[in-house]
């Protein structure tokens, strides 16, 4: 994997465990440089949503319990992407590829 292409800080963390939590666990480490690419339109499960492909160098506490933050500085807002799959490049534990959707309000 280039390490230019990893261009988005982003954290990592567990999904909140009930509603009244903002924020959930962090993993540890907590954040790393991610590629974010969307999908094209109707690739997802419903209109509010949009489907992205994340890569990032391999990270063993990510799961689909993980919540990947990152603050998007054209729209000024942070953004919340849910992993919905996880693969491990290679199985060689040095890189990722994470299916993650994003809902829309």
């Amino acid at each position: 994997m280039r390490a230019g292409a990893c261009n988005k800080w982003v954290t990592l963390e567990r999904y909140p465990e009930t509603e009244d939590e903002s924020r959930g666990t962090p993993l540890n480490p907590e954040g790393i440089w991610a590629a974010i690419e969307p999908f094209p339109p109707g690739s997802a499960s419903s209109d509010r949503t949009i489907t992205h492909q994340v890569r990032m160098r391999f990270h063993p506490e990510v799961t689909l319990d993980t919540r990947i933050l990152y603050a998007d500085a054209r729209i000024n807002q942070t953004r919340a992407l849910y992993v919905r799959g996880v693969q491990s490049v290679n199985e060689a534990g040095d890189e990722m590829v994470l299916l993650a959707e994003e809902v829309q309000p």
